[in-house]
């Protein structure tokens, strides 16, 4: 619950009815505040100036073999909290720097860690300000492992994407090669018809020779143009079998869904198998990745 006498004491004016009490602690808290905000401000310089030094090897002109040295010796920290002000130096920019700098190194190094997704998540949240650095840096985490969580959720599908591609690859070869067979079957009719338009042509001038020649079929001539029709007709039915086969692997789309839901068939009965062996917590995990993948495709 908002402190409501607090709240009046900060938006009163100097000329306002208060106590003597009141107006003692309306000028020490702004003092704190001042205070606090000019601390935070020293913070973020020391960083900047220890990172200067390091970079610049500037304590060797004061007889410091190295930088851990310099820091233990003439500042009076330990070298890991040196480099903590100088990560977040670097980590983090000036705009963010200034307008961040009250909430102290400690956060300052858990925000310059972070994703600056995360870090600026949790500003506008007002985590970072208004929470402990614990409670801030199990918000990170948190952070961290929903993103982490996702990117396992899309990598548990990729494989069978990939494949899907495979597969539409294959299907897409598979037609062309029908279509080759098919345009190659419909050559040899073509061919043969003429052949045997030949062959019925020359049996035709025979029987229509002249009356005064004993009319007789050419028994090679029939032969011929019976092999000839034997052949056409097995090209027509291989060519009709071949048309049959293009008709559907020319359709790519329901070729490809015929055999990616096959598939998905096959890998939803192993998926099941395998969830039933695990315990609740992954099962739900793998639960929760299946319905995230099928919700973003609009399933």
């Amino acid at each position: 619950m908002e402190n409501e006498v607090f709240q009046q004491l900060m938006i009163a004016d100097e000329n306002a009815m208060m106590s003597s009490e009141q107006k003692e602690f309306v000028v020490t808290h702004r003092q704190i505040m001042q205070c606090g905000a000019m601390a935070g401000q020293y913070v973020v310089e020391m960083a900047r100036k220890l990172k200067v030094m390091r970079d610049g090897k500037l304590y060797k002109a004061a007889g410091f073999d190295e930088f851990r040295d310099y820091v233990k010796d003439a500042v009076g920290i330990e070298e890991r909290q040196a480099y903590t002000y100088i990560k977040v130096a670097e980590g983090l920019s000036e705009e963010f720097l200034s307008a961040n700098a009250a909430l102290g190194i400690t956060k300052l190094a858990l925000l310059a860690s972070a994703e600056k997704e995360d870090r600026e998540k949790a500003v506008e949240e007002g985590i970072a300000k208004d929470g402990t650095t614990r409670e801030l840096q199990e918000y990170i985490k948190k952070l961290e492992a929903e993103r982490d969580n996702k990117a396992e959720q899309l990598s548990f599908f990729s494989k069978e994407k990939d494949a899907a591609v495979a597969e539409k690859e294959s299907a897409r070869a598979e037609a062309d090669k029908a279509q080759k067979k098919l345009t190659a079957a419909e050559k040899k009719v073509l061919k043969l018809n003429e052949e045997k338009a030949k062959l019925e042509k020359e049996l035709e001038d025979l029987r229509n020779a002249p009356a005064q020649v004993e009319q007789v079929d050419n028994p090679e001539t029939v032969a011929k143009l019976k092999e000839a029709e034997t052949a056409r007709d097995a090209a027509l039915a291989a060519s009709e079998s071949l048309r049959k086969q293009l008709d559907i692997a020319s359709d790519d789309k329901m070729a490809r869904f015929k055999i990616l839901f096959e598939d998905f068939q096959l890998m939803l009965g192993k998926m099941f198998s395998v969830l039933k062996e695990m315990d609740s917590e992954k099962k739900n995990k793998c639960i929760a990745a299946m319905q995230t993948i099928i919700k973003e495709r609009g399933l």
